[in-house]
């Protein structure tokens, strides 16, 4: 096995815990709507997808939130709904510190600009590479590619973990190395296979 100059690590589901239902809640209580609202609001026109796509940025995403509800959502009202629905797995992010220096940690996640800067908070220390960003969604093999060129890695260098087989198999269809985990036990599991903890 060559060695690996990238980790890529998905974020929802393998670092941090996420609760949608407590988001929309959160969000529901900030703008006096209901999360049936908020949840229908961003489903029509499928507004979250555009958005986690990168087509729809944060003002705009917003803008079109407020025009349908009659409210005066805030970025910050976002981001505060996002933190309190999400609980990073420490366990697992500390596994983060012991691999190799030379080797780029990265999180591909398949989330929108209002939401990155959060994941960027709770990671402080990692590099968070988002589909709004990159301009493509995991599964697609393109999006693997984006994230590695980002990296300046050739995708037979990076491994990539996520918790959904369907993501993973995205993965190596362009080229990565790429297993499934699920808690620390199996990240460092896998990661040690893959000879990458100091």
């Amino acid at each position: 096995m060559p060695a690996l100059h990238a980790l890529l690590l998905d974020f929802d589901g393998l670092l941090a815990d996420y609760d949608h239902r407590r988001f929309l809640q959160q969000l529901a209580e900030a703008v006096a709507s209901t999360p049936a609202q908020l949840d229908t609001a961003l489903r029509s026109e499928s507004l979250e997808l555009a958005h986690a796509r990168g087509e729809l940025n944060g003002e705009q995403l917003l803008q079109a939130l407020n025009d349908r509800l009659d409210c005066n959502l805030q970025a910050s009202d976002w981001h505060r709904a996002r933190a309190a629905a999400t609980v990073p797995r420490r366990d697992c992010v500390a596994l983060l510190d012991r691999v190799h220096r030379e080797v780029s940690v990265a999180i591909l996640t398949n989330n929108g600009a209002l939401t990155l800067p959060v994941i960027q908070q709770m990671l402080p220390n990692q590099t968070v590479l988002g589909s709004a960003v990159l301009g493509i969604r995991k599964p697609d093999p393109d999006a693997y590619r984006a994230a590695c060129t980002a990296l300046g890695c050739e995708p037979a260098r990076a491994l990539f973990v996520d918790h959904l087989f369907r993501n993973v198999q995205g993965a190596r269809a362009a080229g990565l190395h790429a297993d499934t985990a699920y808690h620390a036990q199996s990240l460092r599991r896998l990661l040690r296979r893959f000879h990458l903890l100091a």
